[in-house]
């Protein structure tokens, strides 16, 4: 079982590579690290440095070269192993496009719903996505709206509930407020961080703006593999 004290996140050694033979290319230099219950790291570095691939690999979405992640001590993904299907809840990203988390033709609850019913496998989830909202600050009428139908900080709260509502222990954030203005994108990342607080999940935080990876508990930097 997780606890405060051990780490809800475990990124050890991990690397990534593009291409195959002769023409493959570093990608992600080895990057490891601890995020505990509550914590909330920043990776921070120059374009190419590999911060979004490690966010995929996180997620799951790719597997690593070498390395290995781990969730609440529980092997998630290795070069030949990708997360167990009744274990995806664990680990959910917040886009830096928040549109892309919903259908564009429903509702935000009912595409929050649908991801809640599918990762979860409850059929009720009123109470999940009514305690996420209320952690995001968002308005649960705004719910009813399509996605096209309400503004970008809104969009991203919206983003934010569907990723917590399924419980997850750990979130992934890449870049989730490079496309809002600086009033907009200081108040989606304060509730961000907010959530992951009051929930104790761990954060993984990809961002380039200074000001946000200030109110994360430590930064990480990674430099381009060479």
């Amino acid at each position: 079982m997780t606890t405060r004290t051990s780490p809800a996140l475990t990124i050890a050694g991990v690397t990534a590579v593009h291409g195959r033979g002769a023409k493959a290319r570093a990608t992600l230099a080895p990057t490891s690290l601890d995020i505990r219950p509550g914590e909330s790291v920043a990776v921070v570095g120059r374009s190419g440095a590999g911060k979004s691939t490690l966010a995929d690999i996180t997620l799951g979405l790719r597997l690593p070269a070498e390395g290995r992640v781990l969730v609440g001590g529980v092997e998630w993904c290795t070069p030949s192993a990708r997360p167990p299907r009744d274990r995806r809840h664990l680990v959910q990203g917040v886009p830096q496009d928040p549109l892309a988390a919903f259908v564009p033709r429903w509702t935000l609850r009912r595409s929050i719903d649908q991801a809640v019913r599918r990762l979860t496998g409850e059929h009720d989830t009123e109470s999940r996505v009514r305690r996420a909202a209320e952690l995001a600050q968002l308005d649960l009428e705004l719910l009813e709206r399509r996605p096209t139908e309400v503004s970008g900080g809104q969009a991203q709260r919206a983003a934010t509930v569907r990723a917590v509502a399924p419980g997850p222990a750990v979130l992934v954030a890449d870049e989730p407020t490079s496309a809002l203005d600086a009033r907009t994108a200081d108040a989606v990342s304060a509730a961000l961080l907010s959530v992951t607080q009051e929930l104790g999940i761990a954060l993984l935080l990809v961002t380039h703006d200074p000001s946000v990876a200030e109110r994360c508990t430590r930064t990480l930097r990674i430099s381009a593999p060479r």
